[in-house]
Order: structure tokens, then sequence, then C-alpha cells
């Protein structure tokens, strides 16, 4: 509608022109005004908030969701690494364990909170493979605990890599303080989670004399790419 109507006053101005109506210099005038109001009336283009592959159109839907991912992997890790906890001899591992799964749980818990407070509900739900996967792994006591801390490692080699989709949410926040203080706050805490568990990874492989290569060296050009913390699935 704005083209027919920019369209309609140029036609009127150069009739105006051609009868001797106006003269040269009042036509350059309102030929500038007529193409300034054009380009002013053009709308600017809509903000895209995106997660991964997906896009959202408001700040909020961005939010909703992520929130509730990242409540459904947190979560669940406070169950899995509880179950851990439960079945680890290791004295010294127990003790990390123990602190780690209520720190994932409170996660869970606050970010739950947040979500209802922003109008979310919890929705979002991991996979039950993958949930009887590592609940079976995590639980066995015919696994080693280096195995089970290998398994974690490797698939996030590098600690700044793995949280750095939070970040990437953080970075599009421009309205909802309250939830970018909350992201900011716990990417701390999982960042002391991911250096714990690759300490305790080479304090275990020492303990058993392991001389492999740790997780990060390797594989982690391969690996890091595709890391992703919490392991949330579209």
């Amino acid at each position: 509608m704005a083209e027919v109507n920019h369209q309609f006053e140029v036609r009127q101005l150069l009739k105006a022109y051609r009868k001797g109506l106006i003269s040269d210099e009042l036509f350059a005038e309102q030929m500038r005004e007529i193409e300034d109001g054009s380009h002013a009336a053009a709308p600017a283009p809509a903000k895209v908030y995106r997660l991964r592959k997906r896009t959202f159109s408001s700040e909020r839907d961005l939010l909703v969701r992520f929130l509730d991912e990242f409540r459904a992997g947190e979560t669940f890790g406070g169950e899995t690494f509880g179950l851990w906890c439960r079945t680890t001899s290791d004295a010294t591992l127990r003790g990390g364990l123990r602190v780690v799964a209520e720190r994932e749980a409170s996660h869970g818990r606050q970010l739950e909170a947040r979500l209802a407070e922003i109008g979310g509900r919890c929705e979002v739900t991991l996979p039950e493979g993958f949930r009887d996967a590592a609940r079976a792994r995590l639980a066995s006591r015919d696994i080693s605990d280096l195995d089970k801390i290998r398994d974690l490692t490797r698939r996030l080699p590098d600690v700044e890599a793995a949280v750095q989709p939070i970040r990437d949410v953080i970075a599009q926040i421009e309205h909802d303080g309250e939830t970018r203080m909350l992201l900011e706050l716990l990417i701390d805490e999982e960042v002391s989670t991911l250096r714990w568990l690759h300490a305790m990874e080479k304090c275990l492989a020492g303990e058993h004399g392991d001389r492999s290569e740790p997780a990060g060296t390797a594989d982690r050009a391969g690996r890091a790419n595709g890391a992703a913390h919490p392991p949330f699935q579209d």
C-alpha cells in the first residue's frame, strides 16, 4: 500500500509540473519530500531470535523454549549423578558427585520456577532411550568410575564450547534482565562442574595407571563442534 501511495503522489506531482503549475525548484523540493517519506515509511526488518536451528519471533518465545530445555537436562542430571553417587565406592568421587547432583537438581528447580514466572510450561522431555541408557550406565556397579567419567568428558571435551549455547542465548536477551542474570550465574556452576569432571578423570586415570589419552586432546577437534550442554534434543 505504501508503494501505491508513493506512485500516485509522483504522478500527481508530474502532472502539475507539466502543466506549469509549479516551478522547477518546487518540483525538485516536493520530489525529495516524497522520496524521504517513502524511505521513512519502510518497515524495519523483524528481529529473529535463534536457538540452534530454530528461530523465534520474540525474546519471550526463545526463553520459554530454552528454559524448558535447560530445565529438562538439569533435572535429569540431578537424578543420574545421584544414581552414580550411590553406587561408587570412591569416597572422594562420591563427595563431589553429591555436590554436583544437588547442584544440577537445584538448577532444574530454579529454571522451572523462572519458566512458570514468564508464563511457560514444562513440556520438554529427553528421549526415553537416552534416559534409560544413562540411568542404567551410571547406576551400574559393573562399569568403572573411570569409564563413566570418560563418557562425559569425551562428549564435552571443551568446557567453554559446552556452555557456549547458554552464552548465545544470553547475548540475545534485551529485556528480561532477571532471566539473563539467572543464566549468567548458572554458567559459573556449569563450568565448575565440567572442570571438576575433567580433573577427576585425570585423578582416576592416575590411580589406575591408565596412560591412554584423556579427553580433549586427540578427539577435541572432532567432538567440540558437536558438543552442547545440556544434551538437548529437538
